[in-house]
């Protein structure tokens, strides 16, 4: 049995149970003994689908950006302007940093640097996409002309990325959710125009 064999559903629902353990407990605790045991499956099957703990881990992280970007795009789609695709997207993204322990962060960085290279490919796509995203807030009217937001973007990368280190940036009474939501919020708030500005206080009033 291969990864490769196994039907797309079948796939999809054990690399998402993989992942909320990569999430949770960091991806140096989700050992092969560790992942087996949590799925109730064998240790032998869990190597003949993906052949090493490391080619595991980048499987599942690929396949969860490429479904958080498919589903981004999803919501860029079916949402009426670049405000509410991007708080839509913010909420996602809450979501998912109530469930991941600060140890994901620091274990991608420090211990899976093959996994890294491909978490920074895809990190590179998403902010050519944020510019697109930028560029079209400004045609709508949502967002200031002048700012520079190649520049902009990369500063938001660099925030994002001191999440990574919470616990040595953070005072330990702050959550990775509330450094996140003040990081996201504020960035909107910097760039908005005052119709942009009216329009966010009435998508999230409480922030």
């Amino acid at each position: 049995m291969h990864k490769d064999t196994l039907p797309p559903d079948t796939y999809a629902a054990l690399a998402e149970s993989i992942m909320d353990i990569i999430y949770t407990q960091g991806p140096k605790a989700a050992t092969m003994d560790y992942v087996a045991a949590k799925l109730q499956m064998s240790k032998r099957t869990l190597y003949e689908i993906f052949g090493s703990k490391e080619d595991m881990i980048i499987d599942v992280v690929a396949y969860d950006m490429h479904k958080h970007h498919a589903l981004y795009r999803e919501i860029f789609n079916s949402s009426p302007d670049v405000l509410v695709a991007l708080t839509r997207i913010f909420r996602k993204q809450r979501d998912l940093m109530a469930r991941t322990s600060p140890r994901f962060f620091r274990d991608m960085d420090n211990i899976y640097h093959k996994v890294r290279d491909t978490y920074d490919h895809l990190h590179k796509e998403h902010e050519e996409a944020m510019l697109t995203v930028f560029n079209k807030g400004v045609e709508q009217g949502m967002f200031r002309p002048g700012v520079n937001y190649r520049v902009l973007n990369r500063l938001m990368k660099v925030q994002m990325e001191s999440l990574k280190r919470m616990e040595e940036v953070f005072p330990p009474d702050i959550t990775l959710v509330e450094a996140y939501d003040t990081i996201s919020m504020g960035l909107l708030h910097s760039i908005a125009t005052p119709e942009g500005m009216a329009k966010l206080n009435l998508l999230v009033p409480d922030m």
